[in-house]
């Protein structure tokens, strides 16, 4: 499944971590190197098969740890209201 970053959310990286401003909600996020990684390929329009091999590389961990934890913070985000699916209308 794709994803999209919620419209409305304001984002920097700054020394290497992601700091998501959700306005809406009175909310800052920080995320970590990995998290930062995640929320780059998602905004970056990747799939998730794709961050999980850049967390792979980038880490240096077994791929399948990669495939799950990249899946697993993605329902973080997901449950978080930072991002939503794509429907597939908007891959065309």
């Amino acid at each position: 499944m794709a994803f999209k970053i919620r419209k409305g959310l304001a984002y920097r990286k700054i020394d290497g971590s992601v700091f998501i401003v959700d306005a809406a909600r009175e909310r800052l996020h920080e995320l970590n190197a990995a998290g930062s990684l995640i929320w780059e390929g998602l905004a970056a329009g990747k799939s998730e098969t794709r961050i999980a091999e850049a967390v792979c590389a980038e880490f240096e961990v077994a791929e399948r740890t990669a495939r799950e934890d990249t899946a697993s913070f993605i329902k973080e985000l997901s449950a978080a209201g930072l991002i939503n699916p794509k429907s597939p209308v908007e891959d065309r």
